[in-house]
């Protein structure tokens, strides 16, 4: 059944409508917002496909209710928040002393201390994440808050709620109910970068789980995956975690087939899952390494090479979202789109292994000029990518996603397809690169597997190019074979 059925076969009006009786609103639960009183019929028909008299038993409930005009709602007291079925979002809010602007988007703020007060905001001074919530939507809408908590309200009152709301709707069982309560212990920690992103992975992505069932599945696979991992005698959890996986992805391609401003921050979200589940179901019993995909679908047993689908999907994403990415950008999950976007930024540092890269190039004709422009091109910037490396420190704890942003995802097509060709000069460079792949090696999903890309790339080369490599190989199996 598709989310737009759950959503649209409500019979009875307690299934559909949540009445907070303290604020005289109805809301809709599968929306999470309340609806004006005169708006009810028209929501029923345009959004959930009620029709006709199928309409009466909802509209007839809502008219034996005291419901106030949106002007006349007013927020709620500090203690009654987070209000039921609301949706929570992570956002800001103004700390000008007498200002109590809220937003979701860092861009919107940055618009507001530029009207509103003369001056280009701060982030680190000038505004501050709380969690939001509004009762209604479009120009009717006004952010409130928890005004009397501290002012970075940490997540452990709303979590609970997140987590009953997922598996009444979902209908987990008890296994995936264990997994989804690791999630919120545990396993989110394996995306969180900063107290910003901590907050979205523990409250904005579960809520879009929430509506969109392939994001819950990817947060369960994962969960299920770091499970097996911290105790490998429970191999039920990595055969769940497949289980799961194989639920999402069907969706997960529809939904980037025809995304849409409802479901692309979802959409968004899922990438990472999908990156850590194939970083951490590649292991020894795999054929596969990481960049590396053995494809025999041509029909006649050959081996060839592919990108991997995370791979594929980071580097196109933009694209694909192309129609909704201005909500992306300027949406609760605008930090999550700019993860991937590292600015390699190394002004005239010295390029590390950019002479190597550029005396192995043959003096021949056997690499066409093509080859030759693309290689250079990728030499040039991965050599940027040490240099990077080497002025923020190799030890400094830099994210994956910093890792990955920084070559494979931006590196120009040419050299995709001299990889899918086995070309020497980019299984060199692809080599070259598992130096800095090591530097992930202390994540739980990313254990070894430097070392494996490794080792397939000294299968896959001649012996008259494995020369080049000798200083990676030493490197990256030292500490890995």
């Amino acid at each position: 059944m598709s989310a737009d059925d759950k959503k649209n076969r409500a019979t009875h009006p307690s299934e559909l409508f949540y009445y907070a009786a303290q604020h005289q609103v109805l809301i809709c639960v599968p929306c999470q917002y309340a609806i004006q009183p005169s708006a009810i019929p028209r929501h029923l028909k345009d959004i959930h496909h009620i029709y006709r008299r199928k309409r009466d038993p909802f509209t007839v409930y809502a008219k034996t209710l005291k419901l106030k005009r949106p002007q006349d709602v007013t927020p709620p007291a500090g203690n009654e928040f987070p209000v039921p079925h609301l949706l929570v979002e992570p956002g800001w809010r103004c700390t000008y002393s007498t200002c109590e602007y809220m937003c979701v988007s860092t861009k919107r703020m940055q618009m507001h201390w530029s009207s509103e007060h003369g001056r280009r905001c701060d982030p680190d001074h000038n505004m501050e994440p709380v969690q939001l919530q509004t009762f209604f939507r479009g120009k009717l809408l006004q952010y409130f808050t928890n005004s009397h908590r501290p002012r970075v309200p940490g997540p452990t009152v709303i979590t609970p709620l997140l987590q009953q709301q997922l598996q009444t709707k979902h209908n987990l069982d008890r296994t995936d109910q264990i997994l989804l309560q690791h999630y919120f212990d545990s396993a989110h920690k394996s995306f969180v970068t900063n107290k910003q992103t901590e907050s979205i992975w523990l409250q904005l992505v579960p809520q879009l789980a929430y509506k969109n069932e392939f994001l819950l599945h990817g947060i369960l696979a994962c969960a299920a995956l770091h499970m097996a991992y911290l105790d490998s005698d429970q191999r039920q959890y990595a055969i769940r975690a497949c289980v799961h996986q194989e639920m999402a992805i069907p969706s997960f391609r529809e939904a980037i087939g025809s995304p849409t401003e409802q479901n692309c921050d979802a959409i968004l979200a899922f990438a990472y899952f999908l990156v850590v589940y194939s970083f951490a179901t590649d292991g020894e019993s795999s054929h596969n390494s990481l960049l590396l995909i053995n494809d025999y679908s041509d029909g006649k047993g050959k081996q060839t090479l592919i990108i991997p689908q995370w791979l594929h999907f980071i580097r196109v994403g933009c694209y694909m979202l192309r129609d909704v990415w201005d909500k992306v950008q300027n949406g609760p999950a605008s930090v999550l789109a700019m993860a991937w976007e590292v600015a390699v930024d190394v002004g005239g540092s010295e390029l590390p292994y950019l002479g190597h890269f550029i005396a192995l190039v043959p003096d021949d004709s056997s690499w066409s000029e093509e080859s030759v422009s693309v290689y250079h091109a990728s030499a040039v910037q991965l050599a940027k990518s040490f240099a990077f490396m080497d002025k923020i420190g190799m030890d400094s704890g830099v994210s994956t996603w910093t890792i990955l942003g920084m070559w494979p995802v931006t590196v120009d097509d040419g050299y995709i397809d001299l990889l899918y060709e086995r070309h020497p000069g980019a299984l060199i460079l692809l080599a070259y690169y598992c130096i800095i792949l090591k530097e992930m090696q202390q994540r739980w999903y990313f254990a070894g597997r430097a070392a494996k890309l490794m080792t397939t790339i000294v299968d896959l080369l001649d012996a008259r190019w494995k020369l080049y490599i000798e200083d990676a190989i030493r490197i990256v199996l030292d500490e890995d074979g």
